[in-house]
């Protein structure tokens, strides 16, 4: 599911005041692509309420005029917030309370209004996860269990992942395993647990990141395909980055996020010659960093060597010998590497609520 929010002059051209039609109702209703609209009073200074098309359809059937205002059909007891949650708390609360349209009232005035859409064409996306890897930084964790099924919040990591593509509208998986590798089959088998399909590649060899795509026929891929880390939690949009990689038609897209630096000194500035310029005390500086997640079209397979050691971030880079083209999304929310003990128990601190 992707979450989209109108607010401003978008939200102001997708409200209707209650004392229009039902037939301009029904007119920014088709003309916005949404089955609900917000209500405002008659000057438009108040929120009165929301009316969706059941709503229309059933005031017409009790004997309501089209030209009637479109106040007698509102419902003007809805579900509303008035917290201030960034997207992705939002977009979890909708799922688990079944709501597809969410208005936002601060002080009796409509402040915006989010929208769950339904990602499209699920079953044109296939996610390749990379499930293979040893773990050997979170020993002794992994002596006899693989990272992917390390419990977090009551389930394996690797089932937040699933489930958060799974809800984004992904249905088919590839994972493609190794150490302890039985031990993940065993668990999600086919996948019908989990409402998705999954196909495994075995690897016999330790081949990186991006070694693995190479065992994997092409035909079992989407075109474009996700392809991601089996340790990575995020809750990044799969159809907006779908839509960044397509409409500029890129042959690999990296997702990448802003990592900040404090240099814990003064930093001087100075000339070619010496002369001081100037110093910032302990100055913030943003790094770009690759995120382990990537869209990928079939195009991008040429360029994979078969049965070696390769890593992902390395096909951007031969990417552009061959003349294919890379790009990137920037993802801001929710990510979290689990590499490390100290980085699972900042995990379990935002999963559980304290250290496992």
């Amino acid at each position: 599911m992707r979450l989209a929010h109108y607010e401003d002059q978008a939200l102001e051209r997708i409200s209707v005041a209650e004392t229009q039609s039902v037939r301009d109702t029904m007119k920014v209703m088709s003309d916005a692509g949404l089955r609900l609209v917000p209500v405002l009073s008659a000057d438009r200074t108040r929120f009165a309420g929301v009316v969706a098309d059941g709503d229309l359809r059933r005031y017409l059937a009790r004997g309501g005029g089209l030209d009637a205002p479109v106040g007698e059909a509102t419902n003007r007891a809805p579900t509303v917030t008035s917290e201030a949650m960034n997207s992705a708390d939002i977009r979890s609360m909708m799922l688990r309370r079944g709501l597809e349209y969410l208005p936002q009232i601060r002080d009796g005035r409509l402040t915006a209004l989010f929208v769950l859409w339904a990602a499209s064409s699920p079953q044109d996306t296939t996610a390749v996860i990379m499930a293979g890897g040893l773990g050997s930084r979170l020993a002794p964790l992994t002596d006899n269990c693989p990272k992917p099924l390390l419990m977090l919040a009551g389930k394996p990591i690797l089932t937040h992942i699933i489930e958060h593509l799974r809800d984004e509208g992904v249905t088919r998986f590839i994972l493609s395993v190794n150490y302890l590798g039985d031990m993940i089959v065993d668990h999600y088998g086919d996948g019908s647990a989990l409402d998705v399909s999954i196909d495994y590649v075995h690897e016999t060899m330790r081949m990186g990141t991006g070694g693995a795509l190479g065992l994997i026929e092409p035909e079992a891929l989407s075109d474009p395909f996700l392809c991601l880390n089996g340790d990575v939690l995020n809750d990044v949009d799969v159809s907006a980055l779908r839509s960044e990689h397509d409409e500029n038609a890129w042959d690999a897209t990296m997702v990448v996020r802003d990592h900040n630096y404090t240099v814990p000194y003064g930093v001087v500035r100075r000339s070619k010659t010496g002369l001081f310029e100037g110093s910032d005390e302990k100055p913030t500086l943003v790094f770009q960093i690759n995120a382990g997640i990537y869209m990928l079209s079939k195009s991008s397979l040429s360029v994979i060597p078969k049965q070696k050691f390769y890593d992902l971030p390395t096909l951007f880079e031969d990417m552009k010998e061959a003349r294919l083209r890379g790009g990137t999304y920037t993802h801001s929310g929710r990510w979290i590497d689990i590499g490390n003990l100290a980085e699972l128990e900042r995990a379990a601190s935002i999963y559980e609520g304290h250290k496992p």
